[in-house]
Parts: C-alpha cells; sequence; structure tokens
C-alpha cells in the first residue's frame, strides 16, 4: 500500500501496463490514499472498509451490509483505457468509487430501503441521487466513451440536495407516468402493429419500467446486459456503460451472489457497531472542518447534525413498542402464573403454587384509524402507509377500526393482499371523538394487547389509561406544527408517538 501522494503516481506512470500486468490492487489501494487526502473528514471510513477485488461484481465497484467495498480489475483496466492511459485521471476516478460506496454504507441506504420495502434497482438509483449531487475537489465521474457513469439528479429533471428517500418516490411516480404512457401508445397503435412495436420495447430485468431521463442517455438496462462475460472476456459489455449497475447489498440490502459471506476469511466484516463508531468520528471531523473551513456540502453537514444530535425514529420507537407488548403477551402464556392454581395445589396444601399457562400466543393488535372530515384522502393515506409498513414486518393479525364521531365496522388484516379492502372500508367525514374508536377497540374479543390510535389529535381523550392493554396515541404531525397530545397524566410520554406527514 502507498503511503504518500506521490508513489501512486510515480508507479502508475512507470509504464503502460497490459491487461496481464496491469497492478490493479496497487492502483485501487493508491486511489484510497488520494481520497483520504481530498477529502480528509471522510478518511477514517475510507481507511476501515475491507477491500476484495471480484470478476463477478457487475459494476466498476460495489460494497456489501458488512462495509466491504469490491473492486472489478476488468472494469478498473477498462476505465484506464478509457482515459487515454492517464495515471492522474484514473487515480481521481477510483478515488470517486472508493467515496461514492463507502458513503453508501455510511449513510445506512441498506437499512432505510428495507424499511421503505424498496425496489432494488430503483432504490440504487435514488441512493446514487443522493450522493452524485456533490463531487469531492480533485476527483472525476468514472467515465467510459466520454460519458460519466454516474446518474446525477438533473438526469431526472429532479433538484440536487434531497435524499434518497424523496428521489425514490419521484423515480417511482415517472416510472408510472412513462408505463401508462407506453401503454396508451400500444393501444393507438392497433392490433395490426401490436407485435412488432413490442419487439421494440426495452427489456427490464426487473420487470418495471424506468423513470425517464432528461439527458439523453440510455434507460438502465437488464442485470444481464450488465455484467462482464466473465473469465474469457476482455472487457466488461459495453453496451452497459449508460445502464444502472447493481452496486450490492450495502445499497439495498439484498445479498448478491458475488458478496463475500459474513465471515469469510479472505476480508473480514465490519458490524453496526464498528459503522456507530465512524459515523460518530467522521460527523465530528465534518463540523471540526466546517468550522475552520467551510467547504463541507449541506447534505453532509444536515447528516453530521442528525448524528450528533439524533431525532427520535418514530418508525423503530414504534416497532420497539409493539415488539415489547407481544414478549410481555408471550411471557405471559409461557411463564408461571397464579391467575389459575396448580393442578396438584391439593399436595402443597398449605403451600399455594402457580401454573404454567397453557394454549398457544396468538398476539393481537387493533388500529383505531381518525377518519373524521377534518383529514383529508392523501393524509389518511399516507399516514397508515406509515404504520402499515411496521406492522406488516411484525407479521401478525391486525384488526382496524375506521372512527370520526362514532366506530365503524372493524376490518380485519391478515395478508398483504387484505390491506386493499382497508382503504374502501374507511367509512368517516364526520365529527372526531377517538374515544369512541378506542372504547370499540378494547371491546374486542379477544381482546387485543396493544391499540393504536391514528389521529391528527384534534379529539377528547380519555381521562385513564387502560391496565391491562397498552395504547399508543400515533399523532400526526402537518407541516412542522404542533399537534395536540393526550394528558399527561393520565398518559405517559413513551405512549405517544408523533409521525410527520409530509
Amino acid at each position: 500500500m502507498m503511503h504518500s501522494k506521490q508513489q501512486p503516481r510515480t508507479a502508475m506512470q512507470e509504464q503502460v501496463p497490459s491487461k496481464e500486468t496491469a497492478p490493479v490492487e496497487e492502483w485501487v489501494r493508491a486511489a484510497r490514499v488520494y481520497a483520504a487526502d481530498r477529502v480528509s473528514w471522510f478518511a477514517p471510513a475510507l481507511y476501515a472498509a475491507p477491500l476484495h477485488l471480484t470478476e463477478a461484481l457487475p459494476a466498476p465497484a460495489g460494497v456489501d451490509r458488512h462495509g466491504r467495498v469490491y473492486f472489478n480489475p476488468r472494469w478498473v483496466v477498462l476505465l484506464y483505457e478509457a482515459c487515454g492511459h492517464n495515471p492522474q485521471h484514473l487515480l481521481q476516478q477510483l478515488a470517486h468509487l472508493w467515496y461514492h460506496e463507502v458513503a453508501h454504507w455510511l449513510r445506512e441506504h441498506s437499512a432505510r430501503g428495507e424499511e421503505l420495502r424498496a425496489h432494488p434497482e430503483l432504490w440504487n438509483i435514488a441512493a446514487d441521487l443522493e450522493l452524485n449531487d456533490y463531487l469531492p475537489e480533485g476527483m472525476m465521474y468514472p467515465t467510459v466513451e466520454g460519458k460519466p457513469l454516474a446518474m446525477l439528479p438533473s438526469d431526472y429533471h429532479l433538484p440536487e440536495g434531497q435524499i434518497a428517500e424523496w428521489y425514490y418516490h419521484r423515480l417511482l411516480q415517472q416510472a408510472q407516468q412513462n408505463s401508462q404512457s407506453t401503454q396508451g401508445r400500444q393501444s393507438s397503435s392497433g392490433a395490426g402493429n401490436r407485435s412488432s412495436h413490442s419487439q421494440r420495447q426495452p427489456q427490464s430485468g426487473s420487470g418495471k419500467k424506468q423513470p425517464q431521463r432528461g439527458s439523453g442517455r440510455q434507460d438502465p438496462q437488464s442485470s444481464e446486459q450488465q455484467q462482464p462475460q466473465g473469465s474469457g472476456s476482455e472487457t466488461p459489455q459495453q453496451d452497459s456503460h449508460d445502464g444502472h449497475r447493481d452496486e450490492g447489498s450495502g445499497v439495498h440490502g439484498q445479498p448478491r451472489p458475488w458478496e463475500l459471506p459474513a465471515d469469510a476469511p479472505e476480508t473480514h466484516a465490519l458490524n453496526d457497531f464498528d459503522r456507530k463508531a465512524l459515523q460518530e468520528e467522521v460527523a465530528r471531523r465534518i463540523t471540526e472542518h466546517q468550522k475552520s473551513r467551510g467547504t463541507v456540502p449541506a447534505g453532509w453537514l444536515r447528516w453530521a447534525e442528525e448524528v450528533l444530535k439524533p431525532k427520535v425514529n418514530w418508525r423503530e420507537r414504534l416497532r420497539r413498542i409493539l415488539r415489547g407488548v407481544i414478549s410481555e403477551g408471550l411471557g405471559q402464556r409461557l411463564d408461571y402464573s397464579y391467575h389459575r392454581p396448580n393442578r396438584r395445589a391439593a399436595v402443597y396444601h398449605p403451600i399455594y403454587l402457580p401454573s404454567l399457562s397453557q394454549g398457544e400466543y396468538k398476539p393481537r393488535i387493533a388500529c383505531v384509524v381518525d377518519t373524521s372530515g377534518s383529514i383529508s384522502d392523501q393524509e389518511l393515506i399516507q399516514a397508515l402507509a406509515e404504520v402499515r409498513g411496521i406492522l406488516t414486518q411484525l407479521r401478525i393479525p391486525v384488526t382496524i377500526i375506521p372512527c370520526d364521531a362514532v366506530p365503524y365496522e372493524a376490518i380485519r388484516v391478515f395478508e398483504d393482499s387484505d390491506w386493499l379492502q382497508v382503504r374502501r372500508g374507511l367509512r368517516g367525514g364526520g365529527g372526531t371523538d377517538m374515544i369512541a374508536g378506542l372504547n370499540a377497540a378494547l371491546a374486542l374479543k379477544p381482546k387485543p394487547e396493544a391499540v393504536i390510535v391514528l389521529t391528527d389529535g384534534y379529539t377528547p381523550f380519555p381521562s385513564h389509561r387502560p391496565k391491562d392493554t397498552a395504547v399508543i396515541w400515533a399523532i400526526w404531525q402537518f407541516e412542522g406544527d404542533s399537534p395536540p397530545l393526550p394528558p399527561m397524566p393520565p398518559w405517559r410520554p413513551r405512549d405517544v408517538v408523533v409521525i410527520p406527514i409530509g
């Protein structure tokens, strides 16, 4: 490994290597040193990332969920040839790949994509757009045939400076519009032209249409088209230079065949504790760098502030509360209890022994949804979708009770497909009284272990808290306003989760 900025350039300038003699690993390691020098506040994460070279990778570089950065040697040689054997340009391009892949892992794109249950390919694009609106000084986007491989927000007619979640929803909208437009053209072309027209449609390995791009670049191609030919090919496929490439589980959370297992002896793996420590160190360096030089991009400044002064993650908090309720209920069913006398109590009289609870435990959750006139359809759908993601992960039956001033017929959800009838069954539009909905939930047979009340807070609150059922007030917060909260006491801060609604 090179230890100075001059050594990488000297070694790379000695001769023009062939594909067989190219010192790929030396180039890649030299580029890491260069990247750490150009973005000093990012250096701890760069040096901590394990390196692994593999020709099975369908992209120039990738990252797995264990923080390991992968480089494809054939892509490295291709980039070297594409830049006219210019060692400095190659160094700048490889440095950007180091920065880009490690940033994916440090920003926890994999966990964020999984939380959205996002489509891996589209989420990979959205995560790239979050990172690629900033090019560190002294680095270059990898370029082949005069075209940069990096995807930028402007390619999709989108503004810079947004987060991956924002880009993902916009890309989904564009994909849907593109699909509807394509279907319209197919319908108008007539039955006689359908066969030839369908043959001209671009194929997608995922089966989903890709969003339109605004820079004239080609649409992403299928995964089969993106991969190198294997050991027998000289370079990665030439028709994939413009296409989207899968960067690995460190971006979208889905393991790929070219990734090493967690316990692979070739390269060690980083864990969540390592990532947390690196996040704090990089965030601290960003703050110090900004005070002294003021050159850190706004996106990284916001990220550093969130790391050093974290906000409460309402999704994780609600998920943790529900899991705790379920575990408590499971423990009550499997542990010894005095609720029922031991069947051998007469033998041990006058000692009173507990008994082991019998029967299979099936956790139950009810969700009271505010459908009063003050809640728009868009707000209602978004709020319910947010909670649906958490309830679906728990994989337990849920009973939905729509309520305005009165509760309506309960809707039971057992599978993902049942959520369609939830949307059709959300009756309401009148006044607001969530007490009525809560009482209806508590009266269910069998009684639920937990009740979630989804409301904007403009409702009467009960004057007492149930003793044997957990009640969670999920209060919607619109446009940063402070919503009304239940009185404390009898309610406690842990009984309230505030959900931001855009």
